[in-house]
């Protein structure tokens, strides 16, 4: 959400903010199981492994803020999530120890532009392994979705005021300047040690606010809510439609969200390249601990 998680990790590692929404809605509802990796991979090395073990009751309940599950459907539910973490964990987090270990070393020289296409490239793999997985279970829940339902999620999707995108559409300039520095500074300071005063003039010189790209995020997420509701409701076309659509996500966004993503892309990639430029190196010592940690944890979860 960028491929989709690519686009959150270029707006994670400036802002380091696991519940930021600035991420399309893209990422939650094509699967709700795809969380797991940003969750675990992101947060606090201290708190890894809990947030890994209890991701399966993050999942259900995610499922459930939104459907109105029936008994069956969440004992199936459950039966489903529980066989993907099986999975995930002898598959998938073997591979996520190599990955950051091969992410500490680039990063402790300094992140380049190459480095940013290989990081690309990477989480774009993680991601069609875990689209790829878990695709059959998806559809076979939606299948079971009723109309009453699908009512009561779109009632949900109207409903949802209290979101930070809506909250951010509702702000002033200075406002949303505000929140986004905040935010910023908040998870830098977690990821990297204290900032440094000097540090943060030069962020805020980098990180501007852009109330077009929150109205245009506003946009494209009610055409995907609205898409997803016609989908849900199609249930002949379904399985074709849901294989289509997790295929190539982009095909639901706006057009002015497709052309418009592409220039914050590039804005997100020069902003974590300034920032990275202007680490010290008690700071880039204090991400390579905390990414240390988080190997040793994932570790221990795989049973490496």
């Amino acid at each position: 959400m960028f491929k989709s998680f690519y686009l959150g990790f270029i707006k994670i590692y400036p802002l380091m903010n696991l519940n930021s929404k600035n991420q399309t809605i893209l990422i939650k509802l094509k699967t709700g199981l795809f969380i797991i990796f940003s969750l675990f991979v992101f947060i606090s090395c201290s708190t890894t492994k809990i947030a890994y073990n209890f991701a399966n009751i993050v999942i259900i309940n995610w499922f459930e803020s939104y459907f109105d599950i029936r008994d069956k459907q969440r004992l199936d539910l459950k039966k489903k999530v529980g066989q993907f973490f099986d999975w995930h964990r002898k598959s998938e987090l073997p591979k996520i120890v190599l990955f950051l270990e091969e992410f500490k070393i680039r990063h402790s020289d300094g992140f380049l532009e190459e480095d940013i296409k290989w990081l690309r490239s990477e989480l774009n793999l993680f991601w069609k392994n875990i689209l790829n997985h878990t695709k059959r279970d998806m559809i076979y829940f939606l299948l079971t979705v009723d109309d009453f339902q699908i009512l009561e999620m779109n009632k949900k999707f109207q409903g949802k005021e209290d979101d930070r995108l809506i909250k951010q559409s509702k702000m002033t300039l200075k406002e949303l300047r505000q929140d986004i520095l905040e935010r910023t500074y908040n998870n830098l300071d977690n990821w990297f040690g204290d900032l440094e005063p000097s540090q943060k003039n030069r962020i805020a010189k980098w990180i501007q606010p852009d109330p077009y790209w929150v109205a245009v995020k506003l946009r494209n997420r009610e055409k995907f809510q609205n898409d997803l509701i016609d989908l849900l409701r199609s249930k002949e076309t379904l399985k074709q439609n849901t294989q289509s659509w997790m295929s190539d996500p982009e095909s639901h966004w706006t057009d002015e969200y497709k052309v418009y993503v592409k220039k914050k892309m590039i804005e997100w990639e020069s902003i974590t390249l300034n920032i990275d430029s202007i680490i010290l190196p008690r700071q880039r010592k204090h991400i390579a601990d905390k990414l240390d940690d988080i190997i040793i944890d994932i570790k221990e979860l795989s049973e490496i």
